[in-house]
């Protein structure tokens, strides 16, 4: 048990890094109830929980529910539950004040604060910008660290954004496409 509670301090002083830039840079996440369990391949319509969007969840990936919040879902690999640093992804919704057409200034708010808080713990940020399978706009930001990298993927929407966030501490490239996969068959509500 001590094991799994010193993994989490260092897998939440991640994930808070990731919040405080979220919330910083984006706004307060949208109110939101704690998902259903996930089936491997499954599509999970936005019906079965409160977030305002579907996705697939690829198979080997199964909810941790031990991360997992009412404001927050958190895949881990089947098998890999009870790691002390499972590679893991998470998806959320948040608000934000841009209207969609202004998602190039969305952007810049989340450089801005990546660089800015990268800077300050000495990682790198890297980012690109392409499109879902449902053509919404997906920026995709790579912050490298010495124990973990992290891509947010920012599927933007009005006002709104889902984002994506994968921790990887092994640099699985299983972990990466999962990561990939999810935030691409992700389809607002």
């Amino acid at each position: 048990m001590k094991t799994q509670s010193s993994g989490l301090r260092r897998t939440a002083g991640v994930f808070l890094l990731a919040a405080i830039l979220c919330l910083s840079a984006c706004g307060a996440p949208a109110e939101q109830a704690e998902a259903d369990a996930r089936q491997p391949e499954a599509e999970q319509p936005a019906g079965e929980h409160a977030l305002p969007g579907s996705w697939t969840v690829p198979e080997g990936w199964v909810k941790a529910e031990q991360y997992s919040t009412e404001n927050k879902i958190f895949y881990v690999e089947e098998g890999h539950e009870e790691d002390e640093l499972p590679d893991n992804i998470s998806i959320e919704v948040g608000t934000n004040r841009y209207g969609g057409e202004d998602h190039m200034k969305f952007r810049d708010a989340i450089v801005r604060q990546l660089t800015v808080q990268a800077g300050s713990v000495g990682a790198e940020v890297t980012g690109e910008g392409t499109f879902t399978a449902q053509e919404d706009v997906l920026y995709i930001f790579t912050i490298s660290e010495a124990e973990a990298v992290t891509k947010q993927f920012y599927i933007v929407g009005d006002q709104r954004h889902c984002l994506v966030h994968l921790t990887s501490f092994t640099g699985s490239d299983s972990a990466e496409e999962a990561a990939r996969a999810i935030a691409d068959s992700f389809a607002w509500a």
